[in-house]
């Protein structure tokens, strides 16, 4: 009889340390998923196919074009993602385009007024002017677009330049490049025929 009260015993014992344990580690898995959903962003705003058009005193700025458009807030910053890329394009004050922007990859940080553009990245300005990077960013408020990573310039004429970086103003009119290489023509304007 004492054999099998101390069995018993060694038994719910056993049982009960089991049911401690697993009542503790789903204690810590349940902390695990709080912390992680916590911290995951998502969107305030989600759109597909969207378009925007941005305005100042009733002039068009610019429009912008998204295949999946995310609208995130979190408590440091507010942003705009374009996650599957689109286009922008930029109007003169005329209302004429300036340049167009494609990318396969955008994020807007709306505080700072600055444009992430990646993967794939094509600028063409109003003057037939093609740009071509993996990585740019329009800073709107200082007025600039710039990268800091391999691009090339292609003139409406063919001619070509590569640099390792570039800085233009935000009509893509002044360009200044970076260790520079590339083919360009020039005319001999002292040539006799």
């Amino acid at each position: 009889m004492k054999k099998t009260i101390q069995i018993e015993f060694i038994y719910k014992s056993i049982v009960a340390l089991l049911g401690a344990a697993m009542l503790l580690s789903c204690e810590n898995n349940i902390k695990e998923v709080e912390s992680i959903t916590t911290q995951e962003t998502r969107p305030e705003i989600y759109g597909e196919n969207v378009a925007f058009t941005y305005t100042d005193s009733t002039r068009i700025q610019y429009k912008a074009f998204a295949i999946e458009f995310l609208q995130i807030k979190t408590e440091e910053e507010e942003y705009n993602e374009f996650p599957k890329g689109g286009s922008v394009v930029y109007y003169n004050k005329d209302g004429s385009q300036a340049w167009t922007i494609k990318c396969n990859y955008a994020k807007n940080v709306v505080a700072d007024k600055l444009w992430e553009l990646r993967n794939d990245v094509v600028a063409v300005s109003d003057d037939g002017k093609t740009i071509n990077s993996e990585l740019m960013y329009w800073d709107q408020k200082k007025q600039k677009i710039y990268s800091d990573q391999y691009v090339r310039i292609t003139e409406k004429d063919g001619q070509m330049l590569e640099g390792n970086s570039f800085t233009a103003d935000d009509k893509l009119n002044k360009i200044l490049l970076s260790q520079v290489s590339g083919e360009v023509f020039l005319e001999d304007k002292n040539m006799k025929n």
